[in-house]
């Protein structure tokens, strides 16, 4: 952290305290950062329009620089609170920077502005923080005392789908989380809470007793490093979203906020005039610097086309709405549809081929700590279900329990069953789902070698539906 001197205009900030900030996107103080400023950790009382932090994103995965501001625009009207947002020109020590993102600071400052009361505590959900996590008490009066999120976490595990809603209505905003994650989803914000289970804030609003979730990290939207036909309803990985819009009732709540959005807030053509009124009050302040503004008008053309897709994927999917699976009489249904992901830390490549007639998805590790894993995704109602297939290795020696090929779903960081073998194996994996849900499965291989799974054999059996209870085994009366 550094002392730093503010100019804007000709007011003259002093005494700033200043740090790099930033994960995916952290540039270091030489290139093009990102940086947080606080007017009064060294200057008590001072204030940068009335503000106590504001925060200077880089805008490297933005090129347009409105991102932020308008997606953060659009939650207010929905009625989700979230920091302010807007794009300006940096120098730094000299150094033109070019258009970063000023916004403001989530703090106990952001709190009085939008609720009666700063008594509870506002949480930093980071970097893939769940609801689960110790997560960072930004504000509040008691910061240790984690009751509320305890609450929330246990209200979203309830297993009994039937009661889940009413227990988690008791601890959380229900009907602004509907407007909070149908507003990610019209997005396309792959990487907030709701879809990626990440980029997010939580307060407690002490004075209703509810958790209310306000967005963040709104750089890469309609389709940036994602597709502007990405599911409404696609694996959820937040808790919270996850257990709520597994529940049939919530789920088709959720689905009807965001056919009313999409015939009011969310209209194409209000969309396209928002996005050009914030286009032309940037585009104006670089008349001097063609190059720049070049740049910045591509850009936007280019974020107006992806929300015209996004608008028409939606309206398709709503015309069409998502029906969870129907099994065959058997029981049991062959697997397609497989697509392949590295894993986050050396990566494993992916091939298919056909061996002896089989057609082989093969994952090849170059590291001991190499993964990599087929997936599809397949919606279900509530049940008990069986994933199963054959699998086999190569070149893999090792046997502390951690390496090998193994069946499982999306979101399971267990290694049960993880299995080393140079002949076809049979796997399983059993699961539960409790409601209707979006569940991704996967075949994965960790580890230095390679791992194959046969595609012909891959099933997934429905053992029991969620309305059938198992039936008890009577003995016979000696």
């Amino acid at each position: 952290m550094w002392h730093a001197t503010v100019r804007e205009g000709g007011q003259v900030y002093t005494n700033v305290a200043i740090h790099l900030k930033g994960s995916f996107t952290f540039q270091p103080i030489d290139a093009k950062p990102s940086l947080t400023l606080n007017f009064d950790k060294f200057a008590p009382g001072q204030r940068f329009h009335g503000l106590t932090k504001i925060h200077l994103n880089n805008s490297v995965q933005d090129p347009t620089s409105l991102c932020e501001q308008l997606a953060r625009e659009l939650f207010v009207d929905v009625g989700v609170p979230s920091p302010r947002a807007t794009p300006a020109r940096v120098r730094l020590n000299g150094r033109d920077l070019g258009i970063c993102v000023l916004i403001e600071g989530a703090n106990k400052q952001f709190v009085k502005r939008n609720f009666d009361s700063a008594k509870g505590n506002l949480y930093d959900g980071g970097s893939g923080g769940d609801v689960t996590k110790a997560l960072k008490a930004i504000s509040g009066d008691n910061p240790d005392d984690r009751f509320d999120l305890t609450n929330l976490v246990q209200a979203a595990r309830e297993p009994d789908s039937a009661t889940r809603l009413g227990r988690l209505e008791k601890v959380l905003d229900v009907e602004r989380f509907l407007c909070f994650a149908a507003t990610e989803a019209f997005l396309v914000h792959w990487d907030g809470y709701a879809i990626g289970g990440n980029n997010y804030r939580l307060f407690h609003d002490v004075g209703r007793d509810k958790m209310i979730f306000i967005p963040h990290g709104l750089d890469q939207l309609f389709g940036t490093s994602s597709s502007p036909s990405l599911s409404l309803t696609p694996a959820f990985k937040g808790l919270v979203a996850k257990s709520l819009f597994s529940v049939p009732e919530a789920r088709q709540r959720y689905l009807q906020r965001l056919e009313k959005f999409s015939t009011n807030e969310f209209r194409l053509e209000a969309l396209i005039a928002r996005v050009d009124r914030l286009a032309a009050r940037l585009l104006a302040s670089l008349r001097e610097d063609q190059a720049l503004h070049a740049e910045v008008e591509r850009a936007v053309h280019n974020l107006k086309a992806r929300i015209s897709a996004r608008v028409r994927s939606v309206a398709q999917q709503l015309g069409n709405p998502a029906r969870p699976i129907q099994f065959p009489p058997e029981g049991a249904m062959r697997l397609s549809g497989w697509n392949f992901k590295m894993g986050p830390t050396q990566p494993a490549p992916g091939s298919r081929n056909i061996s002896d007639g089989r057609e082989i998805l093969r994952v090849t590790g170059r590291a001991s700590e190499s993964s990599g894993a087929w997936r599809t995704t397949l919606f279900l109602d509530q049940g008990a279900y069986e994933f199963t297939g054959l699998a086999r290795t190569h070149g893999i020696s090792d046997v502390s329990g951690t390496n090998g090929v193994i069946l499982r779903i999306s979101g399971e960081r267990s290694t049960k069953g993880i299995t080393i073998s140079d002949q076809w194996k049979p796997l399983s994996y059993e699961f539960e789902v409790q409601g209707m849900e979006n569940v991704e499965l996967v075949c994965e291989f960790r580890g230095l070698g390679s791992g194959e799974f046969d595609a012909g054999s891959l099933r997934l059996l429905r053992k029991r539906s969620g309305r059938e209870k198992p039936r008890a085994i009577k003995a016979d009366r000696p």
